[in-house]
């Protein structure tokens, strides 16, 4: 998005090879190339010790202070730094702004730091703390996302903080709306994790089946096993269930636009990227109240329910009653107006100009 809006981008991706044990034999990467007109710079690093992950996270800044000197990257060069998720980017970040005086913002994506807080030392809340404190501006994705943050690293809100939400690949929009009259197919994308709470789903789909049994269901994500599904849970008519594995954005948009409405059962949700992508096809949706949805999904475009498997069941059921009053043509039209690259672009080229 932003080359193609005339910005030039270099990417740094900093990670780590592995735990201290199992990189003992690679110790360190690097690599450096041009993609689609953007140079991209590729450093991973084995933890020099086991535990300490703070000093994992000055070691990785070495090798990518080492790297870009190998490479012939000077932080001068570049008029702004823009990381993404604290560790390891906006650590990068942040130090490479001190060393050189670029100034940097930083988006937050780390779901972890509301639905498992406890991974995060008192170490790493500090570090989290002096990044958000030493950037010009800190963005978020939702609402939610923002207030969790603060909340679980006791900070206090300020005007550096801003809401920006993901952008949706144009291609979703431009996909011909081909909804039927009637909604017989119904999908759910997420690897088969304990916070997308297809438990839950699964649940509440024993109640759908039984007052709709001729309905499908498609399940998209990497965990999925049908057979071990239907050990789990007996009572589903698994001939109606369809798992496919993870898909890439391509592959998922061709796929979603045969479904009449897109489920999610997550505990939490920072922003819900498939929830977003589902109103650019015009698709409504049904979500449990799990954080960033809230900031997605209205009345126009679809049902919110509590996390309950009575709750969630009561809620498809309300959508296959009412689905004729949802307009795939301004669900898509609300979408556009928040989640196109063009509209995300300028409030972030305004973001840009403030930090600068």
């Amino acid at each position: 998005m932003l080359r193609d809006f005339g910005h030039q981008v270099t990417v740094i991706h900093p990670f780590m090879l592995g735990t201290f044990v199992n990189a003992m034999t690679k110790r360190s990467y690097n690599s450096f190339s041009e993609e689609d007109g953007i140079r991209v710079l590729r450093v991973g690093v084995a933890p020099p010790l086991p535990f300490f992950r703070a000093i994992s996270y000055a070691y990785c800044f070495q090798h990518v202070r080492n790297a870009m000197k190998t490479h012939g990257l000077m932080v001068k060069e570049f008029t702004i730094i823009h990381s993404h998720a604290a560790f390891m980017g906006g650590y990068i970040a942040m130090k490479l702004s001190k060393y050189d005086g670029i100034p940097f913002l930083h988006t937050e994506h780390a779901s972890a730091l509301h639905f498992n807080p406890e991974q995060y030392t008192s170490t790493d809340k500090r570090v989290l703390g002096k990044i958000y404190s030493n950037a010009r501006n800190v963005l978020f994705v939702s609402r939610y996302s923002l207030n969790s943050t603060l909340k679980n690293l006791r900070l206090t809100d300020s005007v550096r903080y801003t809401v920006l939400p993901n952008v949706i690949d144009n291609s979703f929009f431009e996909e011909p709306i081909n909804r039927n009259s009637i909604p017989t197919n119904f999908l759910m994308v997420g690897d088969f994790l304990p916070v997308k709470n297809h438990e839950l789903l699964f649940q509440a789909w024993i109640t759908v089946q039984d007052k709709y049994p001729a309905l499908n269901l498609t399940l998209i994500g990497d965990g999925l096993d049908k057979i071990e599904l239907i050990k789990r849970f007996p009572s589903l008519n698994f001939n109606m269930v369809t798992v496919l594995p993870r898909l890439n954005r391509a592959e998922l948009r061709k796929v979603m636009s045969t479904h009449e409405v897109i489920l999610s059962s997550s505990i939490v949700e920072t922003f819900g990227l498939s929830i977003a992508e589902a109103q650019a096809l015009g698709i409504p949706t049904v979500v449990t109240n799990s954080g960033g949805v809230m900031d997605i999904v209205t009345a126009e475009t679809g049902i919110i329910t509590e996390p309950s498997a009575t709750a969630y069941a009561k809620g498809i059921l309300q959508m296959i009653q009412s689905y004729h009053a949802y307009d795939a043509n301004r669900i898509r039209q609300l979408a556009s107006q928040r989640f196109t690259s063009h509209g995300v672009m300028n409030q972030l080229n305004s973001i840009y100009q403030q930090v600068l």
